[in-house]
């Protein structure tokens, strides 16, 4: 027979399970995206592009993106062992809407703050922050653009979707720290190369919802089972 707290335990992990599954369908729903950009120097070799992967939450009841942060790893990361550089962007400070494109440009930060760059002067949108370009390091702050679909934060990007989406590392860590440059990559609005290192020429993002683990779904049905023995007995009584 359960004792009361293992019962506790079992109903609590139910109700949890069941709120995380529940999301999905509620008007808050968690994707994950993922954001490559195929650096000029190195084309067509996806291990030595920046990669930039994280989650966010999209309500679409109120159209808004909450909580972006993610992982933004310099070029050559996953192929030099002596160049692991990776940072964190645990900071969303910037959400700007964009009627004529149809929705929001999402912006994570490395530090608190959306000053990059040692000239960027604050937040002017993602023009402003990405050619501030080679200039020299200071901040230490490190940034990734990314843009949702309101209709659809699934969808595939149109050509101007994706010309807004944009990355910079201003960290003495960063590919080009030891030169005093920041490591930059972004598209011009008519889609040239931009950035640092000869730039970036393509960049893809890919958006998707993030599915429940697979523990959750185990705990809520563990939960939902003795949740009826308990009605079942009291009923008996």
């Amino acid at each position: 027979m359960f004792t009361r707290k293992i019962r506790n335990v079992l109903l609590l992990g139910a109700l949890s399970a069941a709120s995380g599954i529940h999301a999905a369908y509620a008007t808050v729903t968690t994707y994950n995206v993922t954001e490559r950009f195929n650096q000029v120097v190195y084309n067509s070799t996806p291990d030595r592009d920046t990669y930039f992967t994280g989650t966010f939450e999209f309500d679409s009841d109120t159209q808004t993106v909450s909580n972006l942060q993610g992982l933004l790893s310099q070029a050559m990361t996953n192929v030099d062992p002596d160049l692991q550089n990776t940072r964190f962007l645990s900071y969303q400070l910037s959400s700007i809407y964009d009627a004529t494109l149809g929705g929001l440009l999402v912006t994570s930060f490395y530090q608190n703050t959306t000053d990059t760059f040692s000239n960027s002067g604050g937040v002017t949108g993602v023009t402003g922050w990405a050619t501030g370009g080679k200039t020299s390091l200071g901040n230490q702050n490190a940034y990734a653009t990314i843009f949702v679909n309101l209709a659809d934060p699934t969808a595939a990007l149109t050509s101007a979707q994706n010309n807004k989406l944009a990355y910079g590392d201003c960290t003495t860590g960063s590919l080009m720290g030891a030169m005093g440059t920041c490591m930059t990559g972004w598209l011009t609005a008519a889609g040239a190369t931009g950035g640092t290192m000869r730039g970036v020429d393509q960049i893809t993002q890919t958006i998707t919802v993030a599915v429940p683990e697979p523990e959750s779904y185990a705990m809520l049905l563990a939960g939902l089972g003795l949740v009826g023995c308990i009605a079942r007995r009291r009923k008996t009584n």
